[in-house]
């Protein structure tokens, strides 16, 4: 059912209730401001799916599993999972420095910046932000960077680039969290050039969603799905380890 394209979506996994997609990056899930720019919404309706239904969504430029019901009822049943906090999810990301930490927990409230010169950036706000938790655990030390496992155990927007960004381990390829966040207007200005490149080193945000586990909407039985790593990550790590 699903068409197969090189560097496009990829089905993990399809029956009658569920889909599970590995997206890449830069593929955006929805684009209201552009319906017939390129997205993973419209990917779907091009498989034969009238109404995709996203359980989870992603940024832009993090690729990995998003899970879509099939049909209202499976829609339904999912997101009281969502609100429960059932379902499991495990990113993998690649940050700057060497984390100490083998592991730990970031538990900082986000909020959203006030006359930033990113007006949707989010930022660590002890007093009007909401809670915010995120686990972590290394999986690799590299020269200079770290590959982490992050388990988010809220859902806030950007939540684990800024929790990263906010202990001082920005995520490689982060425009807007990174090192300097006027790359990012640089960026909407002049698209990805060779000097954006050199201080990014990766034209996305190093951030997949690598892991998901859910309870089957039909057959209530436990699913666990996995994403491998894209090829600009792997490179990347294969080239700094």
């Amino acid at each position: 059912m699903f068409t197969v394209k090189a560097g496009g979506p990829r089905a993990i996994f399809e029956d009658d209730d569920l889909l599970v997609v590995d997206k890449p990056a830069p593929l955006v899930c929805h684009s209201a401001s552009r319906p017939d720019h390129p997205t993973l919404a419209n990917w779907l309706r091009e498989q034969g799916l009238d109404t995709p239904r996203m359980i989870n969504r992603l940024d832009r430029e993090t690729s990995g599993l998003v899970v879509v019901a099939k049909n209202e009822r499976a829609a339904k049943l999912l997101g009281k999972q969502v609100l429960r906090r059932q379902i499991e999810k495990q990113y993998i990301a690649i940050c700057w420095g060497r984390l100490e930490q083998e592991h730990g927990v970031i538990d900082s409230p986000i909020g959203i910046t006030k006359g930033g010169v990113v007006y949707t950036k989010r930022v660590i706000d002890a007093d009007a932000g909401k809670p915010s938790v995120t686990e972590f655990a290394v999986e690799q030390r590299l020269c200079d960077f770290t590959v982490v496992r992050l388990r988010p155990r809220t859902g806030r927007a950007h939540q684990l680039r800024v929790h990263l960004a906010s202990v001082g381990h920005p995520i490689v390829g982060d425009k807007i969290y990174g090192l300097d966040e006027t790359l990012y207007l640089l960026f909407i200005e002049q698209g990805m050039t060779d000097e954006l490149l050199e201080r990014l080193l990766l034209p996305r945000h190093a951030l997949h969603a690598a892991q998901v586990t859910l309870r089957h909407p039909q057959a209530q039985q436990e699913c666990f799905f996995e994403a491998p790593l894209p090829d600009d990550m792997e490179t990347f790590i294969a080239g700094h380890a």
